[in-house]
């Protein structure tokens, strides 16, 4: 009797094991013994994507509104998002650590694919099978614009050179040290963010350091004294790895895909909307902005976020608003009579019902109201961030020029709800030619264009230092207090009957 018991409790316990280890299979911390094996999406509706932390895989960028699962942004994890949505699947994310910490979990497994801005080396093509090429990739030495430009890796012996651990880029470095002899690679940790590394030489704990050409130009604008010198190693092609749980059909599919969204343009706008405006940025801007985000911005944060609240639009992209016009000066005035800290024109003004245009909090508010208005004109099927970057240029020259520019779009073969498009149309509209055949004219339509690229890039440099506003309505759902707003008549505004739906 005794020893049918023990039985019967060693099997529970095994059977208990066993559950456990079901349950915990997608977790990075279970052993491979206890995890069950991934099956493929068309049987679960859910893809494994296995990504990296940075500013061009995957990052959170908190949003009023949303919980932290809905607010991670970036490059690889939109694009994997896509691809899962092709395939009818739910995407499931797992950030990873680090690089190598990455590999050892596309090894074991534990995802279906890595979407981590990784190269097709040939030792990791011996390993796994990839996607196609989406991108390339070049590694840049990075200095202090302040000292001498080192012109070639003879003027870095003996200096340190600093980089991720176990990334590509200390690849780079282990195999120079051959011909560079004096290399001294200052090897950080492999959970270190490309921001960090950067900040690393920008406080001189390092003298340079090997950074991807997009993360550099994407962080550069944090860290406006530091500069490329020059390229290092070749330029590699980027892909999504394969884990040896991920069967033909899905390797296929992402060829597909690739094909697919190359051929509708989805892959440019993509690539557009997180690298198209990163170079399009003077270091002198984001200086003076880096300094008045510390010294003018927290007098005027109540404004924003005032503002924010009556109208739905994240309060740092007002701030980047008010920065582009008048650098956050209360009483700048223009030549052509446009003034405040939003530069209302004084009929824009009176519709908003600001009163006194010098004053900050009423232009700040005026001047989102007037946005707000702009964006629910611009029609309703067009989503964001495109909808918000179509009314930007509209605030800057009016409504009727954005619709001349879609028209134009259009005619144009390309797509009129774009913003990538759209561009491409406004950069015409001071043609004589072209202008003549549009309703509303002639417009600097490049003006527009500037406008809008570097709002998009004062936005993303002030959402990285300042937090949301607390707000527990998100921005579609908040109503509209219309209390100070005129409506757009049809002749001032445009329609959109011209543009097809």
């Amino acid at each position: 009797m005794k020893s049918r018991y023990i039985v019967l409790i060693v099997v529970a316990a095994i059977a208990g094991i066993a559950s456990v280890g079901f349950g915990v299979r997608h977790t990075e911390y279970a052993p491979q013994w206890l995890r069950g094996k991934l099956k493929p999406p068309r049987e679960t509706g859910e893809l494994v994507i296995l990504t990296l932390r940075g500013p061009t895989t995957t990052q959170d960028i908190p949003q009023a509104g949303k919980d932290r699962d809905d607010t991670q942004t970036g490059f690889e994890h939109d694009l994997a998002t896509l691809f899962a949505k092709e395939l009818g699947a739910v995407p499931k994310f797992i950030v990873m650590p680090g690089y190598k910490k990455l590999i050892e979990a596309l090894r074991d497994g534990r995802g279906h694919l890595a979407a981590a801005a990784l190269s097709p080396t040939i030792d990791l093509k011996k390993e796994f099978a990839f996607s196609p090429n989406y991108r390339l990739i070049q590694y840049q030495l990075v200095f202090r614009s302040t000292e001498p430009k080192p012109k070639s890796l003879t003027d870095t012996v003996n200096k340190r050179i600093a980089v991720i651990a176990e990334t590509p880029a200390h690849d780079i470095l282990r195999e120079l040290t051959g011909d560079y002899p004096g290399l001294m690679i200052d090897v950080l940790p492999h959970d270190t963010v490309p921001d960090e590394l950067l900040k690393r030489i920008e406080d001189k704990l390092s003298d340079f350091a090997l950074v991807d050409s997009i993360a550099f130009a994407v962080g550069k604008r944090l860290h406006p004294e530091l500069a490329a010198a020059f390229n290092v190693g070749r330029e590699g092609k980027v892909a999504w790895a394969f884990s040896p749980v991920a069967d033909y059909d899905l390797q296929s599919s992402s060829v597909l895909f690739f094909n697919k969204i190359r051929d509708n343009g989805t892959l440019n706008r993509l690539i557009d909307r997180y690298y198209g405006h990163v170079t399009r940025i003077q270091p002198i801007d984001s200086e003076s902005l880096l300094e008045k985000v510390q010294s003018v911005l927290p007098k005027l944060r109540p404004h924003f976020h005032e503002a924010q609240q009556l109208t739905g639009i994240d309060w740092r992209v007002l701030a980047a608003i008010g920065y582009q016009e008048s650098h956050w000066d209360a009483l700048a005035t223009s030549p052509t009579g446009v003034r405040g800290i939003m530069m209302l024109t004084e009929d824009t003004a009176d519709r908003m019902g600001v009163k006194n245009r010098l004053d900050a909090r009423e232009s700040i508010v005026g001047g989102a109201k007037y946005l707000q208005l702009l964006r629910d004109t611009v029609p309703a099927r067009i989503p964001e961030p495109d909808r918000t970057w179509l009314a930007l240029a509209a605030y800057n020259q009016g409504y009727g020029h954005l619709e001349d520019a879609r028209v134009l779009t259009q005619r144009m073969k390309l797509n009129a709800d774009s913003w990538v498009d759209v561009r491409k149309a406004y950069q015409k509209l001071g043609d004589p030619e072209v202008h003549a055949t549009l309703k509303y004219g002639f417009a600097r339509g490049h003006e527009a264009v500037q406008f809008v690229e570097n709002i998009r890039n004062y936005t993303d440099i002030i959402t990285r230092l300042e937090k949301p506003l607390n707000m527990d309505i998100s921005h579609d759902l908040l109503l509209n207090d219309s209390s100070m707003v005129t409506p757009l008549k049809k002749s001032q505004a445009g329609s959109d009957v011209s543009v097809s739906k």
